[in-house]
């Protein structure tokens, strides 16, 4: 054979990767260049009968799949992990060891997908047209999800951990798969990356990062060159070509010399062949400086990721550039333990993908092992579930990071862990929109201002109205469906159907039923929107199957429920959340705390008959509050919201002066310092102080909201309640 098959090279297979700042450049260093490298010895097989020697983790074979990037990234993780190897003294693989350890080239691309920074191409991402893919996107999907192993045979898989090429096996189990199972997450985490750097297109930042890495990842333009590169040929591209461009396709540089680069590419061992060795051939360097598109240089975690460390912020070519800052979190991390959705659908892109299917999964991982008498200690059971939505109008991911850093803390309270991230992703993208008019408001009045609060309410009224109204709207879509629906229809009881919320919510309501499982639920700022919802949807006056008639509300709902910060208005907790937490927390003494005196972050409950109290609110003092600011804007986030972004008292009806005054008076929020004045909720007993926070230095330092919500002495607090109401 003197040609490989035209039909494998695809017009679109790679495409160019976007000028982004938050990339980190590679800068070679002093050290002295080799003259010439190639692969590793200690990487290639005893020669063949051809007299070729193979890549001990095979030469792979793309087929007409358009997965290149996969494929090639798969190919650059399992030099670095060989070499691993070698550098720690274990001794090579022989025979098919070697095989049977290889990375899922098809996982690699699958989880691509959710960083593909060209939406308007996802009409084209289906079989026939597969490829529209960049380098960075395959990379920031090696760190968000590792990299499961292949099963490199014509046979299913031994066991559940693994994901199958479809190269290997078509229509294998994995075939079509989107997303890992829980096992398949959990064994990925083991094959992570550690850093990147993006390759300036210079001869000798090519060169030194081979000496430093060993491989490269490249994408560039590729012609009929390509497709005479055999053993026949020496395994030479040839150039200039005789018909020119072809495609795009991506590949590995692995070595070079006074001829060029040598790439490890994924046409099968029938390609290639430059010095004896299988699927490797000679790209020259005027071939290089002609045709390539982008260079990558990586370097694997030992043994997991420990930091994305070439990103700064996430607000790309536009945005405002710092210091390079750690790396966001690995969806990895919480795989099983997450629902993201933002106006109540999954959000299936991005960095933490989620799908429909997601709950379903998880349900059935984890319903075997919920036992109420299991030891907080037992490794293979839960005694229940802790549900926490965050939502005190922060990003996507300081979000997730925060479900990540306390998911073994609920763990060793015997619980599972689990997070929903209901409108995080839009509120990321609208904090940048009120960031920009604060600043507006800085410029024009100066930050020392007297009336700049007044004057960046009154400026970002407008925006704040639909951005809060957005907010509302999804908690109800989440709750009762995201049909294209007038308002009215999701207050419509005569709607019976769920939104994904909905669903999660009488599923878990079910488990609770069958095994008598805790059920624990956490809200942070707006999340507790979603807990009003959750609440309105169980109302015994609801129809099936909101309703869930004859049942108790606190021996078979909630064992415990804690609102931190709660973002919504007084009168709307009263009509739901007052009258439930009531209900909870039953009957208690009136009798007031004296305002605690201590130095160090304190909860002290408003009554004294409610330390062990089931439902809290969770509410700074009057001096904490006063000490809060969100940006340039001088009070918490909840006046903000109070008095710029939620609705007015209604106009009185039937008169002919309108009692204005009234309808400009801000409605207090549940969360604020002043719900101490409010007897109906003292009286429930839900009430609890933060006095101050763990890095306030001094009780005149001005805190930001933030710093507040990261706090944590809530979430302690929080944990202890858990661990009292068992022993009650």
């Amino acid at each position: 054979m003197s040609d490989i098959d035209a039909k494998i090279v695809k017009k679109n297979g790679v495409r160019a990767d976007w000028v982004d700042l938050r990339d980190q450049n590679y800068v070679p260093n002093l050290a002295i260049l080799k003259h010439a490298l190639s692969i590793d010895p200690q990487l290639l097989t005893a020669p063949d009968d051809a007299g070729l020697r193979h890549p001990v983790f095979t030469v792979r074979h793309q087929g007409a799949s358009g997965r290149c990037v996969g494929f090639a990234l798969a190919n650059l993780i399992d030099i670095q992990r060989h070499l691993q190897r070698a550098e720690r003294g274990e001794p090579p693989q022989s025979g098919e060891a070697h095989a049977d350890d290889i990375t899922s080239a098809d996982m690699l691309y699958r989880m691509a997908h959710f960083h593909d920074r060209y939406p308007s191409l996802e009409a084209m991402k289906v079989e026939a047209h597969e490829g529209v893919l960049t380098l960075r996107s395959a990379i920031k999907g090696f760190y968000h999800h590792g990299a499961c192993l292949d099963w490199p045979f014509p046979d299913a898989p031994p066991d559940d951990t693994r994901w199958q090429s479809d190269c290997y096996l078509a229509g294998g189990p994995d075939a079509g798969r989107r997303f890992t199972s829980v096992a398949q997450a959990r064994h990925a985490r083991d094959i992570g990356l550690g850093a990147y750097f993006r390759l300036a297109s210079v001869l000798n930042h090519f060169h030194a990062a081979l000496n430093d890495a060993q491989a490269v990842l490249v994408s560039a333009n590729v012609h009929d060159g390509w497709l005479h590169a055999t053993p026949q040929n020496s395994g030479v591209i040839g150039w200039p070509p005789a018909q020119g461009k072809m495609g795009t396709h991506a590949f590995v540089l692995t070595g070079y010399d006074q001829h060029g680069f040598h790439v490890l590419n994924s046409w099968g061992a029938e390609w290639g062949g430059y010095q004896g060795q299988a699927g490797i051939g000679l790209w020259s360097y005027d071939d290089w400086a002609r045709n390539v598109i982008d260079g990558w240089v990586l370097r694997l975690g030992v043994p997991a990721p420990a930091a994305f460390g070439a990103s700064v912020g996430e607000k790309g070519t536009k945005g405002v550039i710092g210091k390079i800052r750690s790396a966001s979190t690995p969806c990895f991390e919480l795989v099983g333990h997450y629902m993201h959705l933002d106006d109540g659908y999954h959000v299936s892109t991005g960095s933490y993908p989620s799908f429909k299917d997601g709950w379903t999964r998880t349900h059935d991982h984890l319903a075997p092992k919920l036992d109420p008498k299991a030891a907080p200690d037992d490794p293979h059971k839960y005694r229940g579930l802790l549900v926490w939505i965050p939502g005190s109008l922060e990003g996507i991911k300081p979000a997730f990071s925060a479900a990540v850093a306390r998911k073994n803390a609920i763990k060793a309270m015997g619980l599972y862990p689990y997070s929903i991230f209901w409108c995080n992703s839009f509120v990321e993208k609208s904090l940048e929109v009120l960031e920009s008019l604060f600043d507006s408001c800085t410029s024009q009045a100066g930050e020392t201002a007297e009336h700049l609060d007044e004057l960046i309410e009154n400026r970002v009224r407008g925006v704040g109205r639909a951005f809060w109204r957005d907010i509302e709207m999804s908690a109800m879509r989440a709750m009762k469906g995201t049909g294209e629906l007038p308002f009215e229809r999701h207050l419509d009881r005569s709607y019976s159907d769920t939104g994904v919320v909905g669903d999660f919510l009488h599923s878990l309501l079910d488990l609770k039923e069958q095994t008598g499982c805790e059920l624990h639920i956490v809200a942070e700022g707006a999340g507790v929107l979603m807990v009003h919802e959750m609440l309105s949807l169980l109302k015994p006056d609801m129809p099936p199957p909101f309703s869930r008639p004859g049942v108790d509300f606190r021996e078979t709902w909630f064992d415990t429920m804690h609102l931190a910060h709660p973002a919504i208005g007084l009168p709307r907790a009263q009509n739901v959340l007052l009258p439930r937490i009531a209900q909870m927390n039953g009957a208690l003494d009136p009798a007031r705390h004296s305002k605690s005196r201590a130095r160090g972050p304190v909860v002290q409950p408003v009554l004294r008959a409610a330390s062990d109290v089931p439902a809290r609110i969770y509410v700074p003092t009057e001096e904490l509050e006063d000490r809060v600011c969100f940006g340039a804007y001088g009070k918490s986030v909840l006046h903000l919201v109070s008095n710029a972004f939620e609705d007015r008292y209604p106009l009185p009806r039937g008169t002919d002066t309108p009692d204005v005054a009234a309808y400009l008076k801000a409605r207090p929020f549940l969360g604020m310092a002043s719900l101490v004045e409010n007897d109906a909720a003292v009286a429930s007993g839900a009430i609890f102080r933060l006095n101050r926070i763990h890095n306030q230095k001094h009780d005149l330092e001005r805190i930001q909201q933030s710093d507040l919500n990261a706090d944590p002495t809530i979430t302690n607090s929080i944990f202890e309640c858990i661990r009292g109401t068992r022993n009650t």
